[in-house]
């Protein structure tokens, strides 16, 4: 496993996140010798004595944990460690918390909430993991990498049975070196999975959530785009009892893909379901944008006020206690919401339609482009129908709608390559810049509705709202020259192949 994190979680705490360095583990074959195989490669091998732990690992009755790359074990020494696998999710890496064995059981149901889907946990194997550390070097460099190398065996009554064997850099000063030496093992490795799903008899039975990775057809590409996004949203979902902002933001971008990748595939599904399907996901990513726009608005007023005159900064206080306030109160009710029945009926809506979709019978689609056309196009009618200087409405509807041309793009790089990178590049430039008008005009508004009742407030306010009126002025000046490097001509001929 990565380096566990010298800290321990508080009971009830969201947990210690770790990202261990490189934080690449390898399964390697049961026969390898790990020393040998280095040193016929010119590499100085010392290795220290083998220690042993008994772990016992969790998981529901069909797996569902080691479906998605998830890991829950108890080591009656060192306490709870949960690990989330990206499952080839290319912007993720492994990540482990660790908490103390008297860890509150409300704790580890908070932590796998998403990958349990409302089924109980229970001990379904109990194994023997041997560890030893390896150091490595060689004459071309000065530099050391720490390997751990660990073999689990599944205890069958007395007679432990050697089942997988994994390998992890856990110490560098070089990265360099650490990567050629990765890049070695990966040659002998074979491919990794959820611990749990590779000992017998407990085989994974519920749906396992790996993007296809292969194909570039309509079909090949909805299962790898929806799948990355349904990963995105299992991984982050145990940090948002924590309050981070980052997880929820990552959770309501893998929302909006997946309801953008329905939109865009629309044609390939059965249009009822489909349809369910996207406004199932549409109530929770609402539920959760009223919290994500409560943090944006909160931090937006912090730095607005910040650039105010000491004096008129205290007097600003009031309006940013107005805002925690709404803040705390919407995370109130977003978490009451993640504890409801319709929640997990959501994420097991989505993890059906992205492992089993229903798709319509024959060839609808002429091709990949075809797909990406009408969001693109939509957005470009949008524009060109602007008559003179857009009020804020009408950037607002520009900015959603490049954000799913912007997603559709994204979803057909496989199949079109660097065209649709750049494409969808230079929309998310437009989308950003368009993004902050948005947060500018809300701001504004707020402080509109808020800023009322004493004259200190009331003043401080309007300075407040003329800041805002500045970066609104500066986003309207902006957007334009964003569009125009987004919509050239030459970028969209991918969409006519």
């Amino acid at each position: 496993m990565p380096r566990r994190s010298s800290r321990r979680a508080r009971p009830g705490a969201a947990g210690v996140a770790t990202d261990p360095s490189p934080g690449v583990r390898l399964r390697i074959p049961l026969e390898l010798s790990l020393p040998r195989f280095l040193a016929r490669s010119g590499y100085r091998v010392s290795t220290a004595s083998v220690t042993r732990r008994g772990l016992r690992l969790f998981d529901t009755g069909d797996r569902r944990l080691a479906a998605a790359g998830a890991e829950l074990s108890l080591d009656v020494h060192d306490g709870w460690t949960w690990r989330r696998d990206p499952l080839g999710h290319p912007k993720l890496t492994t990540r482990e918390w660790t908490a103390p064995a008297s860890t509150p059981s409300s704790q580890l149901r908070e932590w796998t909430r998403a990958y349990r889907h409302g089924r109980p946990l229970g001990v379904r194997a109990s194994v023997t993991v041997h560890r030893r550390r390896h150091q490595v070097d060689d004459d071309r460099s000065n530099a050391v990498v720490t390997l751990l190398e660990e073999r689990v065996d599944q205890q069958v009554g007395a007679r432990p049975t050697p089942r997988v064997r994994r390998v992890t850099v856990v110490e560098t000063e070089d990265r360099e070196a650490a990567s050629i030496v990765l890049a070695l093992i990966r040659g002998a490795a074979v491919e990794d999975a959820a611990t749990l799903g590779l000992l017998r008899p407990a085989s994974v039975r519920a749906p396992t959530l790996r993007p296809d990775g292969g194909g570039v057809g309509p079909r090949d590409l909805f299962m790898t785009s929806a799948t990355n996004s349904l990963v995105q949203w299992l991984y982050f979902d145990c940090e948002l009892a924590g309050g981070s902002p980052d997880a929820l933001r990552k959770v309501r971008v893998a929302l909006r893909r997946l309801r953008s990748d329905l939109q865009t595939f629309a044609p390939l599904f059965d249009r009822t379901w489909s349809d369910g399907l996207r406004g199932q996901l549409g109530d929770l990513a609402t539920g959760m944008g009223v919290v994500r726009d409560a943090e944006v608005l909160t931090e937006r007023l912090a730095g607005l006020v910040l650039r105010l005159p000491p004096a008129d900064q205290l007097a600003a206080a009031p309006l940013l206690e107005t805002a925690a306030t709404q803040l705390a109160s919407a995370r109130t009710q977003l978490l009451d919401s993640l504890q409801q029945p319709g929640y997990i009926a959501a994420l097991d809506a989505a993890i059906d339609g992205v492992t089993r979709p229903r798709w319509v019978d024959g060839d609808t689609v002429a091709g990949v482009a075809g797909l990406a056309q009408r969001p693109w196009r939509r957005l470009r009618a949008q524009v060109a129908a602007l008559d003179g200087d857009a009020d804020d409405i009408q950037l607002h509807r520009v900015r959603i709608l490049a954000k799913r041309a912007r997603y559709a793009a994204a979803a057909c790089i496989p199949a079109a390559g660097e065209p649709a990178a750049r494409c969808a590049a230079r929309l998310a430039d437009l989308q950003t810049i368009l993004g902050d008008h948005h947060d500018a005009a809300v701001t504004r508004e707020w402080l509109r509705r808020n800023a009322g009742g004493a004259t200190e407030v009331s003043f401080v306010g309007g300075q407040l709202a003329a800041l805002e009126l500045i970066r609104l002025g500066e986003a309207r000046d902006r957007w334009r020259d964003a569009w125009t490097a987004a919509s050239r001509k030459q970028d969209w001929r991918w969409l006519r192949s």
